[in-house]
């Protein structure tokens, strides 16, 4: 448990404080912290109440079942007044939603009535979700997931027994307790335990330890429905060209290091990639989870919108912490203008999209956690000012069309993706497809690919250049009919983004060349 945070539940219980919400996804954890603290502020009575169990006194194994009703509970604190008493309610928050009225105005009755005899209510909930009228009268704790130094201490008590059997170097060992944070305490012990398991059994030796975490992680995180954690295969060598980008993000990738930390190397934020569908932004962001060495996790804001008051806000809070709890790391957001379409449109929605929007900003300003967002979007013009002030990004990438030589490259690429040799496509035949496809984007390049293979397999012969170069001149590229997007699109990156490759040299449709300005690189 954090410093600060026990610090905070033993001033508010010292200082009379009638009703603290606390949130934590590890209700016995966190009933542990709040009886030390309440201890320590000489509490001389700490009682525990359920729905299941009543009213249960600290020490003893049975409960009143006379109190289980959240309003007989409530309404014996009312009419016995114990001093210096700690109760604590699990999962009182349930009962907010349509309660009767009663319910929110003994709590109101008692804010005031506790105070004058310090006397606490604890509410222990593992979701943020506090009545509008009990808002003033309540101080709000939120835990955070466990840091390294007690995630060490639960390894090295699950590790200890094996320690012949599965010898660990430091470094595996420091690996290990990284690839665990953004767990629970449950849910670390249960990884690492498994993670031994599996790789005492496993004697061809072609798994490790923090990698097994770091899986158990990934099962974890998909729980909640709201961050995906990707297993990317792509790499640098997946991406055609974008040379300019790809330099930036190695050359950053460095920032990871302990060494660097050491040295003093700010973290960077993040950059936003900007361009028309298909042209690479969302392969360079699974890409850099290989080229940065860290995971990838996606946020999706269309998940974080919950059915019930206060539950957008709340799941943005707990991605967000979670995130942060989890630490190097890079946060995928796909299709940023989508993700923020309704902050531009008044409040249809209430105001949520804009509480969520501005939660997520301040974040992206503040954050001190060493993750890295790699953020894409296909149309510019409806992202919020906000969202490109500097600060939120390190930089901003104009990914365009691929010139001749990243047109080659994607090829050649996509052909080696389907398990062929580039070299079916002669010198010659590549030129006639380099010529043809202007205008072209890489997913498109890929596609003829896709399609050259199946008229191959229907006809009963081999893919070959002549099969990829029909493909392509029967294509209609997206470029052509977003041509007055593309212009739009390019004049804006000549004066706020770095053109992602390193040359200009793709002419627009239009006669115009590459927007972006150019970034050089040691």
């Amino acid at each position: 448990m954090a410093e600060e945070e026990k610090i905070m539940i033993e001033l508010d219980l010292r200082a009379g404080q009638p009703i603290i919400y606390v949130v934590s996804p590890e209700e016995g954890r966190a009933e542990l912290m709040i009886v030390e603290e309440a201890q320590k502020a000489k509490r001389k009575n700490i009682t525990f109440w359920s729905c299941t169990d009543g009213f249960i006194k600290l020490g003893a194994t049975k409960g009143d079942e006379n109190t289980q009703d959240p309003m007989t509970a409530l309404g014996y604190i009312k009419e016995n007044v114990e001093p210096e008493s700690v109760y604590i309610f699990r999962d009182l928050h349930l009962f907010f939603e349509n309660s009767p009225p009663a319910l929110i105005r003994i709590l109101r009755d008692l804010a005031r009535e506790c105070k004058e005899t310090k006397r606490t209510i604890v509410l222990l909930s593992p979701v943020r979700k506090i009545p509008m009228e009990l808002e003033r009268d309540t101080v709000v704790v939120e835990f955070e997931l466990p840091k390294e130094e007690l995630l060490k201490k639960i390894f090295m008590g699950v590790y200890s027994p094996h320690k012949e059997r599965a010898p660990l170097s430091e470094d595996d060992i420091e690996r290990t307790i990284q690839a665990a944070k953004g767990l629970t305490t449950n849910e670390a012990e249960m990884a690492f335990s498994k993670a031994l398991v599996s790789y005492i059994r496993d004697t061809a030796g072609g798994l490790t330890i923090p990698a097994i975490v770091m899986k158990e992680k990934a099962m974890s995180v998909k729980k909640a429905g709201i961050l995906e954690y990707f297993e990317s295969k792509e790499d640098e060598s997946s991406i055609g060209g974008l040379e300019n980008l790809k330099s930036w993000m190695k050359q950053r990738s460095k920032s990871f290091t302990k060494k660097a930390k050491e040295f003093g190397v700010p973290m960077p934020k993040g950059i936003l990639l900007v361009g028309i569908p298909g042209c690479g932004k969302s392969l360079t962001a699974k890409a850099a989870s290989n080229i940065l060495k860290v995971p990838l996790i996606k946020l999706d804001v269309g998940r974080l919108f919950g059915g019930l008051v206060g539950a957008s806000e709340q799941n943005t809070r707990n991605a967000l912490a979670t995130i942060d709890a989890v630490g190097d790391c890079i946060v995928w957001i796909d299709e940023l203008e989508k993700a923020f379409a309704g902050v531009n449109g008044g409040d249809g929605d209430n105001g949520v999209s804009k509480r969520m929007f501005g939660q997520i900003i301040t974040w992206m300003q503040e954050k001190t956690s060493p993750s890295f967002i790699v953020a894409t979007a296909n149309d510019i013009s409806t992202l919020p000012s906000e969202l490109l002030r500097k600060g939120r990004f390190d930089e901003i990438f104009f990914v365009g069309l691929p010139n001749d030589e990243e047109r080659k490259k994607i090829l050649e690429i996509s052909v080696k993706k389907f398990k062929r040799d580039p070299k079916i496509i002669t010198k010659d035949k590549m030129k006639d497809c380099i010529s043809s496809s202007q205008g072209f984007s890489g997913a498109e390049l890929e596609a003829v690919v896709k399609s050259g293979l199946h008229t191959a397999f229907n006809r009963g012969t081999e893919l070959d250049g002549d099969y990829i170069l029909r493909e392509i001149l029967i294509t209609t590229p997206l470029s052509k009919s977003r041509a007055e997007q593309l212009s739009e699109m390019r004049k804006w990156a000549a004066d706020n983004a770095v053109n992602a490759s390193k040359t200009d040299e793709v002419k627009g449709l239009l006669g115009e060349t590459l927007g972006g300005r150019q970034l050089t690189m040691d």
